[in-house]
Order: structure tokens, then sequence, then C-alpha cells
């Protein structure tokens, strides 16, 4: 993964993609100055865990901006065009009308990496194309293109430099459809079980599930180091979503995911598979509290009475 490049050396190749939500003005004329940087903060925050989720290694961020590294191109683009599918669907929240459009650049070069610092002309490249594009367009440079499998070269189209960016050069525009944004067709189930067995229940999306020492709990965890209403899982726009609400913290490690990420009173997509470990920070000999894993209802073995309460 993206560690072994960690060093004062350049390395020879990554995919480096800058995303960047512009026409905010709506946003705060919808919600006010308050929600609206409240809603900024937030997205941005559940944007980079997904990157994160889809192998990226968050390099900067603020509170408009996002700054990925990827090994693959592919990986990359298909994280840029699912980035933009969440962002939708999360703006349903705001209103059904409402649309907040992510301008991306993507460039493939050297990058010298030495952690928090990463620098480099590829990533100059990126944030010039992420300024160069308009209305949640994607713009990639030759070399993103060149790495690309044919079929997704192929959906890519040559851009004109945009006014006041000719030093760009040339560019190609890439649009996501539908098959390149899935989206789950039913409810999924998630599955949630202790390493060593005790616990495994499968949940259904009806209501939140509460993870705690609270007897109340849906899922009990009995440790001083858990919080009494330590986390919930909600289903939220197709995709289930971890919400922090402790006092220690919960690390969330998704399968694909080099590092676990750390929530504190935070939010978190949750992957296809993954680790929870809460209020106790992952160790190498310590197994983690929960596993889960999000499936469809066909794949799932519930116990009896296992599956969420209505």
């Amino acid at each position: 993964m993206l560690r072994r490049w960690f060093g004062p050396s350049p390395a020879d190749r990554l995919v480096a993609l800058q995303a960047v939500l512009g026409s905010t003005h709506e946003l705060f004329i919808s919600l006010g100055e308050l929600r609206a940087r409240q809603f900024l903060e937030h997205t941005v925050n559940r944007l980079a865990h997904r990157a994160v989720a889809g192998s990226g290694l968050v390099a900067r961020s603020d509170s408009t901006s996002l700054l990925v590294l990827f090994e693959q191109a592919e990986q990359a683009l298909r994280t840029a065009c699912l980035l933009r599918s969440e962002l939708r669907a999360w703006c349903l929240d705001v209103g059904p009308d409402f649309d907040l459009p992510m301008d991306m650049g993507l460039s493939s070069g050297a990058v010298l990496c030495r952690p928090p610092s990463f620098e480099g002309e590829t990533l100059l490249r990126a944030s010039t194309l992420a300024a160069a594009a308009h209305g949640g367009e994607i713009l990639m440079d030759h070399g993103v293109l060149a790495a690309l499998p044919p079929e997704l070269a192929a959906r890519a189209r040559r851009t004109p430099p945009a006014a006041g960016f000719a030093h760009v050069g040339t560019a190609w525009s890439y649009m996501c459809d539908a098959e390149s944004m899935p989206r789950p067709a039913a409810p999924l189930w998630v599955n949630l079980r202790s390493p060593d067995g005790r616990i495994h229940l499968s949940f259904t999306p009806e209501r939140p599930i509460r993870i705690g020492r609270d007897a109340r709990s849906d899922l009990v965890v009995d440790s001083p180091a858990i919080s009494r209403q330590h986390a919930v899982i909600v289903w939220r726009n197709g995709n289930y979503m971890l919400a922090d609400m402790s006092r220690n913290g919960t690390w969330l490690r998704h399968q694909a995911a080099p590092q676990a990420v750390f929530l504190q009173r935070g939010v978190c997509l949750l992957g296809s598979t993954g680790s929870l470990s809460l209020g106790r920070r992952p160790l190498p000999w310590r197994a983690p509290d929960l596993l889960f894993s999000v499936t469809a209802p066909a794949q799932s073995h519930p116990q009896p009475g296992a599956q969420g309460p209505n």
C-alpha cells in the first residue's frame, strides 16, 4: 500500500486526486451560516473516510477541499465517481432539488512523501485541473489517461483549456454515469460479530443500532474503555454510517485500507467489511472488539431473534 512510499525520496508515480466543493453560496442561503459550516465540515470529513475506504491516503483537507493520493489511476477515478455519488445523496438532506457541485482534478507523477507534508508538481497539476473544472467536472492529465484500463480511457473526452487556464495544456474530461456510481438496489443488512464468536448478530435498516455498555443498547459490549452510549449505526441514503458519541473514540479499519480511521464524535461510512476497536487504540496483539460486514439479505444468516428490532 501507500505506506511503502513514505520517505525522503519521491515516489516514482502516484495519482493525486484534488476535490473542491464549489458554489457554496446557495448552501449558506438555505441553511444559514452556522448550519452551512457544519454541513461542509461533516461532508469533507465523510468524503475523506470514503476515500480511505477506496485505498486512498488523505494528504490534505480543509472545509471545502480534499487532496488524496492513490497508487493506481483506476482506484482514483472510481473513488472520484463514488465521492460524487455520495455527495449527491447527502445533498438530499438539505433539500430534494439541492445540488452541491464538486470539481475534481486527477494527475499522475512523482510525489515527495514526508508525512505530514506532501509536495511535488503532481499535486500542483491536480489542484490546477480541479480549478479549471466546472459544474462537477472531473479533469485528468495524460498520465492518468494512459494508466487507465481501455474501457475507462475510451470514455474520456479531450477538452480545450478553460478560460484563464491555458497553461494546463491538454486535459481529458470524464463524466461518471450510473454504472460508475453503483447504488444498492435494495436495503442491505449489517452483520456484527465479536472475534471470539460470542456475538453474532445481523440487523436490518429499519432503526438505528446502538452500541455501548448500557444494557438497553442493541449490542452490549462491556469494557471500562467503552462509553454507555458509545456509537450508533444508521442506514442513510443507501449506506450504513457509524457515528461515534463516546469519550474515548472509535477506531474503524476497512479491510482494503492499510490504517485505521479514528473517530471521536464524528461520522464515517462503513465499507463492505472491516473491524471496530471501541475506546482503545488497535494494537497488533489485541483483537478488535467487533467485526462488521455489509451484505445483501440473502447472504446474511441471522440467528433467531438476532435481527434488528422494529
